[in-house]
């Protein structure tokens, strides 16, 4: 399989929670990188479906808020990731994704 991501993911565990017009929840992210996100969740939402989502970012009072687009879906449990979706950002306000990149640089350095 080829590799699509263009930015590098770090493996996290974060809660976070998500919103649609349907339904609102509670879940914690398994990846993470400044284009997008692993949620696990028993109940992924479809393939192109879009969400309001906030992540808490631990150790520094803060969180990230913005809205996501689902873009694959694993619809069981394996070695690797557990039920869940991936998904991108398609909207976070200029702060949000400054805070986003700065821990993720924090991450990098080995600081988090």
């Amino acid at each position: 399989m080829t590799e699509r991501r263009r930015n590098p993911r770090y493996e996290v565990v974060l809660k976070v929670r998500y919103e649609t017009d349907e339904a609102f929840g509670d879940t914690v992210i398994q990846s993470l990188s400044s284009g997008g996100l692993y949620l696990s969740t028993q109940t992924p939402f479809n393939v192109g479906s879009q969400f309001a989502i906030v992540v808490d970012l631990p150790g520094k009072e803060e969180w990230i808020k913005g809205t996501c687009e689902v873009v694959w879906v694993n619809e069981i449990d394996t070695e690797n990731y557990p039920k869940g979706m991936g998904v991108r950002f398609i909207q976070l306000a200029p702060e949000y994704t400054s805070r986003l990149k700065a821990y993720l640089a924090d991450m990098n350095a080995g600081k988090n």
